[in-house]
């Protein structure tokens, strides 16, 4: 496995990458942690310094480590509470009920620094003839760099794009969990975040119908690259980056679906042109596959898909 991903399963198509071991299709949590290889404990150590001939202990500090291989992944503080695998995928299952959705991919990055457990809720939207498929989305840290974090993401199927889309109350679709005392409770609770996934993927159909009844005038193609490059234009923007827009700019034009004659020359085209840069064009730290998938789960290209959302939904 590359350097990046540790281990990794998939059920049906990958969506960003060519990575993992296949599977057939998982119903339970459990079943996705033991074929992602991800079934093992994080514990924590006690730090010590060599003072005066001796060993004092660090107060205030701990490491962190797999107990199956004693790798160190962090040093936290006295607060931190570790999130095992299990505890934090199994209440997928409560949350979508067993058989309530298809575990796709799941697996750990950066020697199990980070995890990760995508399912397929079985059920999709139809936007200008595409099919956009409902996901859940939940990512977890041992090396105290991430807070447990659960959200909504659908799937443009024609290219397996994700559209992060910023929506106005996203912040309540998201579920955070704290590594400190009472993780489980709030865990527990994030059940709740299913009565919302209606009034999320509502709102989402929603704007992006209004994206495919928009033009995108040609004066607001180079706005559009700034906003999702994260410029400002306050200073002329370097040429590596200005290569870079371009490459986004052809993709918006030749990428996956961008013959379908319904959204031709329209924000939603635009949109799905630059979650097919981010996703699949763009350049990532490392240039592997792996740091491609590291890079859309915890990294930049999310934020630049969020960005262009927004500039799209004010034009």
């Amino acid at each position: 496995m590359p350097a990046e991903v540790e281990s990794m399963m998939y059920y049906g198509a990958t969506p960003w990458h060519r990575l993992g071991k296949e599977v057939a299709g998982l119903a339970t949590a459990q079943e996705a942690i033991t074929a992602a290889g991800l079934d093992w404990d994080v514990e924590l150590i006690p730090i010590h310094i060599r003072e005066n001939g001796g060993y004092r202990q660090v107060e205030g500090q701990q490491a962190i480590a797999r107990k199956t291989d004693k790798k160190i992944y962090g040093i936290v503080g006295s607060r931190y509470t570790p999130i095992q695998n299990r505890d934090s995928f199994k209440f997928f299952d409560g949350v979508v009920g067993t058989g309530g959705a298809v575990y796709e991919t799941a697996g750990s990055l950066l020697e199990g620094r980070r995890t990760w457990i995508l399912a397929n809720l079985k059920d999709s939207l139809g936007i200008a003839g595409e099919e956009i498929k409902k996901y859940l989305l939940l990512m977890n840290s041992h090396d105290g760099s991430l807070a447990l974090q659960m959200f909504w993401t659908p799937i443009r199927v024609v290219c397996w794009n994700t559209l992060s889309a910023a929506l106005s109350h996203a912040d309540g679709t998201r579920f955070y969990s704290r590594h400190t005392a009472g993780a489980a409770d709030r865990i527990e609770s994030a059940k709740e975040l299913l009565g919302l996934a209606q009034r999320y993927y509502s709102e989402f159909e929603e704007k992006a119908k209004m994206l495919v009844q928009k033009q995108l005038p040609p004066a607001e193609m180079p706005k559009l690259l700034m906003a999702a490059f994260g410029t400002t234009g306050a200073k002329p923007v370097p040429m590596v980056t200005a290569n870079l827009m371009e490459r986004a700019k052809e993709a918006i034009f030749t990428g996956p679906g961008a013959d379908n004659q319904k959204i031709a020359g329209t924000a939603w085209q635009a949109f799905n042109g630059i979650a097919y840069y981010a996703d699949h064009l763009r350049n990532y730290r490392g240039g592997t596959d792996d740091a491609r998938l590291g890079g859309l789960l915890f990294g930049t290209g999310m934020a630049m898909k969020q960005r262009a959302w927004k500039f799209l939904a004010k034009v």
